[in-house]
């Protein structure tokens, strides 16, 4: 493809390029957006799996962010209802005053966060939470419980808590499928615009840009202008834009997954958001299945080299030993280990979880040879992807001098189209596709709390193919990797097993599976033998290396 045109070209399809490529798909515009990578494969795909509306941001004042963040929470609750489910969350306190000085020191500019949050600053944390989160409330507001009352929701935790406040936020169940949705939505919205994944950029030559496609080829386009959406590779892009720039100081986060029933038992679906002995936020929960627990926040520069180090392994089992000593835990539990590179902005600051977490869109004009300007956005969170992606395309808008067609704020994402309301109507909608298709309703119920609404084209194809399950996985089907295979995107086997399905994530994913999956996959995309053992062979490699996972 030679010397394509678009309005805009975003290079980076984490969650921050696809958000901004819907919202301008949206308005009309014809977009391109490109990864070096797969959709969501960066850092988008290494976050707590939190939606939330920023708790911890009240100490450092940001409270325009934990008002738009809570906003932006109430409405992915309702906009993405497949994927991004409420979670009782467990806020425990181990005094009842202490940490309110440090606290108020930290409010007006101190560099060091508190510690020891007592009782009190829980308290008024969790009060001035739900008052920013009262706008499209669409959860209970808090309560405080009593030592006795917290130990007896949670038997295996530690004696020295005094108290403990139980609040409401939100967990994203498959974010690399959001990403991947919010790319579809927009393609649907404006089929003259393009998404490339395994698309890296190559060159800059005045007004063109050449990129490298997965299949040898190259792809040479010009935009009217260009965002770059790279996350902690921001500046690696300018630089090959001819702008070198310094403006990311990334900082890694790091989680691991644990098979463990009795946690998972005790928590009985709540998170426990708790201050490790250092001062340091940590956090359990469940997620599909298993027990995540997160996450670190260290310095880092190296967004293709990270990962969770054996240091942040023990950090995490001793803290989680300290928090909940009526419970054993050992590094065999561990399932898997993930770790990426927030995009936070540089900064001087020594202290990672104090830099802060809003986003800004810095840009580059035009000049010299290169005749479109840049927008680098930096900074932001899972929670305001949506929020920042109207920032931007506004911003962008008025630069092209085009009009704003239409609002995403209450525009559903992906599988949230048209989703069943309440359970009167879900059980209408599972019975009306069960006399379509055949399927049982309660194979009907796992694939609509897998893709949404999508799932009646994935079981209309699942009625007429093969409903053999892949080993060590029984929910998940030969049909059900083939329709993704072929309609998904696919360039390599780590985007199914990775991020259009969670089977590794959620240890769900042995060799023999792999090799199943692999086989389906090259059949559905022309394959051939070799191809097939190169992509076992990458993937077993990419598990081993980033996640400590050996099949």
């Amino acid at each position: 493809m030679r010397d394509e045109t678009f309005d805009v070209i975003i290079i980076g399809a984490g969650i921050n390029g696809a958000g901004v490529f819907r919202d301008l798909c949206e308005q009309g515009l014809r977009c391109l957006i490109v990864d070096k990578g797969d959709f969501g494969a960066g850092t988008s795909a290494a976050p707590s799996r939190l939606i939330h509306g920023g708790l911890k941001y009240l100490e450092t004042a940001e409270l325009r962010l934990v008002a738009e963040s809570t906003h932006e929470r109430n409405r992915l609750l309702r906009n993405a209802p497949h994927v991004v489910h409420p979670l009782p969350s467990l806020l425990p306190a181990f005094s009842w005053l202490r940490g309110t000085g440090a606290a108020l020191q930290t409010l007006f500019g101190a560099t060091n966060a508190p510690r020891s949050r007592g009782a009190l600053l829980v308290k008024i944390g969790l009060s001035l939470y739900d008052f920013y989160g009262a706008r499209d409330r669409v959860m209970p507001r808090h309560r405080l419980f009593s030592r006795r009352t917290a130990r007896q929701m949670i038997p295996a935790l530690t004696r020295r808590v005094s108290a403990a406040g139980l609040y409401y936020d939100a967990v994203v169940t498959a974010p690399e499928r959001m990403v991947f949705e919010l790319i579809e939505d927009g393609l649907a919205a404006q089929p003259a615009s393009m998404a490339c994944n395994w698309t890296p950029l190559r060159s800059c030559d005045g007004a063109r840009l050449v990129f490298d496609r997965p299949d040898g080829t190259t792809l040479e386009a010009r935009g009217r202008t260009v965002i770059n959406a790279a996350g902690p590779w921001i500046d690696a892009v300018n630089a090959r834009l001819g702008e070198p720039t310094r403006l990311i100081g990334g900082a890694k986060g790091s989680h691991i997954l644990l098979d463990h029933d009795e946690l998972l038992r005790q928590l009985d679906g709540r998170m426990i958001y708790f201050e490790a002995d250092d001062g340091r936020i940590c956090l359990v929960f469940p997620y599909n299945g298993r027990a995540l627990v997160g996450s670190t926040d260290q310095p880092a520069a190296d967004p293709d080299n990270v990962r969770c180090d054996d240091d942040e392994v023990e950090y995490f089992l001793d803290s989680l030993r300290k928090l909940l000593p009526g419970l054993t835990f050992s590094r065999d539990q561990i399932l898997y280990r993930y770790s990426g590179i927030r995009p936070l902005p540089n900064s001087d600051s020594d202290d990672p979880s104090l830099i802060s977490r809003d986003h800004s869109m810095p840009r580059l004009p035009a000049s010299g040879d290169r005749p479109f300007s840049v927008l680098s956005l930096v900074g932001g969170k899972w929670t305001t992807f949506r929020a920042f992606a109207e920032q931007v395309s506004d911003h962008v808008l008025e630069e092209l001098g085009a009009a704003r067609r239409r609002h995403t704020r209450d525009l559903a994402i992906g599988g949230g189209h048209a989703f069943p309301a309440d359970a009167n109507a879900r059980t209408t909608w599972l019975s009306a596709l069960e006399s379509d298709t055949g399927l049982t309703g309660s194979r009907l119920n796992i694939l609509l709390e897998r893709y949404g609404t999508r799932a009646a084209v994935i079981a209309a194809h699942e009625a007429t193919s093969s409903t053999v399950t892949i080993d060590g996985a029984r929910t998940h089907t030969e049909a059900e990797i083939d329709w993704l295979a072929r309609n998904e995107r696919i360039e390599h086997l780590e985007d199914i097993v990775l991020r259009r399905t969670l089977l590794a994530i959620t240890g769900q994913l042995t060799r023999a599976g792999l090799v199943q999956v692999a086989r389906v996959t090259a059949a559905a995309c022309g394959w051939d033998e070799q191809r097939t053992r190169a992509e076992v062979d990458q993937t077993l490699d990419g598990l081993r290396r980033r996640h400590s996972v050996e099949l």
